[in-house]
């Protein structure tokens, strides 16, 4: 059976759909749709195979699931299934990526439009707290796929600021062809819904709930800071 040479576990609200939209067009790569989600269902093996089983010799069948760094356990699971992939973890500053979940969550009725950002997240709503919790969720992955080797972290900052790269940077990963070049690299996939602002006392109180996982993601990632340190959130965008 064909299964997923690579997949995109998250971070959701962290340039995923950018991704999708950049790969699904490379001729090297094989995806039908983004976020099968299959390794939290309870489905057989065969149904995930059959999303793959239009892939031609040569393709490197692709999943982008943002939720597989929604839940706990799931890299076991993946590894089962698939020992043999390259994991790719898109990160983006965790306040930032909140309250962008937040407006999207609400924008979809997934979260009652009355109930505040702050709230929505000391509640965990749609996982919204864990989904930040970066270090955690690359704790558990690294046990399976080594760091650097077989699992790579890639930084939402670049999309905005240098795009080109960071496709290289992945599709060099990717063992796909890197001088394949996008028409669509600047497009933005995924407008946010609303404009409105995080408020800076709401801002305070999530960087502290995160900053001990910040700096156990510095640690684990051997960098002395993490892009969101020297560069201001941007909250317009969802991508």
């Amino acid at each position: 059976m064909r299964l997923a040479d690579f997949i995109c576990a998250g971070a959701q609200k962290s340039g995923t759909t950018w991704l999708y939209a950049q790969l699904c067009r490379h001729p090297q790569v094989f995806m039908r749709t983004k976020e099968l989600n299959f390794f939290y269902r309870e489905l057989p093996l065969s149904w995930y195979a059959e999303q793959f089983s239009g892939a031609a010799n040569g393709q490197r069948c692709g999943d982008i699931s943002p939720n597989y760094a929604a839940f706990a356990g799931l890299a076991e699971n993946i590894f089962r299934a698939c020992p043999t992939a390259l994991i790719i973890h898109l990160l983006r500053d965790p306040v930032e990526r909140a309250f962008s979940q937040w407006k999207m969550a609400r924008h979809l009725g997934n979260i009652p439009p009355e109930i505040p950002f702050i709230q929505a997240f000391r509640d965990n709503l749609q996982y919204m707290r864990r989904r930040g919790e970066y270090s955690a969720i690359l704790e558990e992955y690294v046990r399976f796929y080594p760091l650097g080797e077989r699992l790579a972290v890639f930084w939402y900052n670049d999309i905005r600021i240098r795009p080109a790269g960071l496709l290289r940077e992945i599709m060099t990963f990717l063992d796909v062809d890197w001088e394949w070049k996008s028409a669509d690299l600047h497009a933005i996939v995924a407008p946010s819904p609303a404009q409105s602002v995080i408020s800076s006392r709401d801002a305070v109180e999530v960087a502290a709930y995160y900053a001990p996982f910040d700096r156990r993601l510095c640690s684990l990632l051997g960098v002395a800071t993490l892009p969101w340190s020297t560069n201001p959130p941007d909250f317009s965008v969802n991508w």
